[in-house]
């Protein structure tokens, strides 16, 4: 039995693949978000707008309303765009590997948002497929303890009950 064990973070997804739990992992390739990391402002082309709000200003002999300038973001972050789009690479690539038989067991492990991103972005047949999810960040940690982290039940065959 072949346990397919990704590991990411918002930077960088690797892949393992692992036979038992005590065996070494051996990678089977990663990628890299470039833009992963960066702040909305370093991301974006452009500044955030920017509008006048002057109804409770107040006149100062000039003939000037002086009233307050607010910034105006649209309802999902840059950031949080990139990440989902990042999420979605990943997920394809376990699809794609999925389909060709590379393993017949999945663990995540990722941060608890990209651990979310991650699941919602596989289909239904990856799924189910699933052994184990872990919420953790422990990708730059080694690969012993990302196999440390993997449920040893993610080993054992499944059975139809």
């Amino acid at each position: 039995m072949n346990v397919r064990i990704v590991v990411a973070d918002e930077r960088q997804a690797s892949f393992y693949d692992a036979v038992t739990p005590k065996a070494p992992l051996m990678e089977r390739g990663s990628l890299q978000n470039e833009r992963g990391g960066r702040r909305d402002i370093d991301l974006e082309t452009d500044r955030a707008g920017r509008r006048y709000g002057g109804t409770s200003g107040v006149s100062h002999g000039s003939g000037q309303v002086q009233g307050h300038h607010h910034g105006v973001d649209g309802e999902k972050s840059t950031v949080q765009h990139e990440l989902t789009l990042f999420a979605k690479e990943v997920a394809r690539k376990i699809e794609t590997d999925r389909a060709r038989n590379e393993f017949d067991r999945l663990v995540l492990v990722a941060g608890p948002k990209m651990l979310g991103l991650l699941r919602q972005s596989l289909s239904n047949p990856t799924q189910s497929m699933l052994a184990g999810e872990i919420s953790k960040d422990i990708l730059h940690q080694g690969p012993e303890v990302i196999l440390k982290a993997v449920p040893i039940e993610a080993f054992e065959t499944f059975r139809m009950q």
